[in-house]
């Protein structure tokens, strides 16, 4: 079996972009240029997911993918240009990829009018988004009074979740990407839902000591259980293997270094956390981050077309743009039996004393 590595590739990817694009009249705390997301849009009968992609300062796609849509076109994909001299969303150019007929139409005024809405709204929250928000909002489009949940760290809208009245999910995040080799917008295809998922009876021997690992200015502790992959320190990973030398668990230490001028370090980490490649998707329900002025710790559930995988990666400040970081990931039935064992692993991490 193979464990997501995204980790450390897309830390390197990203913080290579230090510039940040926005919607028009939003100062965004987190958008890289290529950064998408895919709602699940539960106001459809059939499975349905509204994705957005940000090329950059004012041109955007906009897709609407339903797999068993029993009438009209499965997936509608808009390009529109916007004013960048505006703070509000004026259009100035829009390409529809593909025919639609005149059933489609009535889908390519809700893309319209999603994209004006949720900029809208978001241009509302101001520049001071700082923390999660949880707002009680009229909007029509959903049938009146919903609740609407937003956070920082995700792209384009902040948007989380918009919930019904009586907290049913009516459009809710389903998927954050990147353009790259592993992730395309328009190869976007539904949410994973792992199939033939073997157990893992995997017995792991509790040692009673372990070794220190030093990563240039940090270390933590590994018993001998672990292989290196012998690669060079500052990009070295550590598996654990089961009986049939298969990996079941990693654990990849690296550093991540902003410019000085960045002030939005914290949300930026979230959000390369959170980015999935084409083989797996994040299931934001098992989402849990925790931070301190210390460190912040990013867990979750990742769902592979035949497993599940349990991410978590801690950062720990260093300074106000330096991070060391540990990313670990498991097969989540390795995990869920063996958690005390891991987090201590996890939780070893520590700078050098000096």
């Amino acid at each position: 079996m193979s464990l997501n590595r995204r980790f450390f590739v897309f830390a390197a990817l990203l913080l290579c972009c230090s510039f940040v694009f926005a919607i028009p009249g939003v100062e965004s705390k987190v958008d890289f240029p290529g950064t998408f997301v895919y709602y699940r849009d539960y106001t459809y009968e059939d499975e349905t997911y509204i994705g957005f992609l940000q090329y950059d300062a004012g041109t955007y796609a906009l897709r609407y993918f339903s797999p068993q849509a029993k009438k009209g076109a499965k997936t509608i994909e808009l390009y529109i240009t916007c004013d960048t001299t505006k703070d509000t969303v004026e259009m100035t150019g829009e390409k529809i990829v593909g025919e639609i007929t005149q059933v489609d139409v009535e889908t390519l005024n809700y893309l319209h009018d999603l994209f004006y809405e949720l900029s809208a709204r978001r241009k509302a929250l101001t520049s001071k988004f700082d923390a999660s928000i949880r707002s009680t909002e009229e909007y029509p489009q959903f049938g009146g009074e919903v609740q609407i949940n937003y956070e920082p760290y995700i792209p384009m809208f902040g948007l989380r979740s918009i919930l019904s009245k009586d907290k049913q999910p009516l459009f809710k995040l389903a998927y954050i990407g990147i353009l790259n080799e592993g992730s395309e917008f328009t190869n976007f295809c539904g949410l994973l839902n792992p199939q033939n998922v073997e157990a893992q009876s995997i017995s792991i021997k509790k040692y009673a000591k372990s070794k220190k690992v030093a990563v240039e200015t940090y270390e933590f502790a590994l018993d001998d259980q672990w292989q290196s992959d012998g690669s060079p320190s500052a990009v070295q990973t550590w598996w654990l293997n089961n009986s049939e030398n298969e990996p079941i668990a990693m654990i990849s230490p690296y550093f991540v270094n902003f410019p000085p001028e960045e002030k939005n370090a914290v949300e930026q980490l979230k959000l390369i956390s959170l980015i999935s490649q084409s083989d797996s998707c994040i299931d934001f329900d098992s989402l849990a981050i925790s931070e301190n002025a210390k460190r912040i710790q990013i867990s979750a559930k990742m769902n592979q077309p035949d497993k599940v995988v349990h991410s978590i990666t801690t950062f720990y400040k260093i300074s106000e743009t330096e991070y060391f970081a540990l990313a670990f990931s498991a097969d989540e039935q390795v995990y869920s039996k063996n958690e005390r064992y891991f987090k201590k692993i996890i939780d070893s991490a520590k700078a050098k004393a000096r």
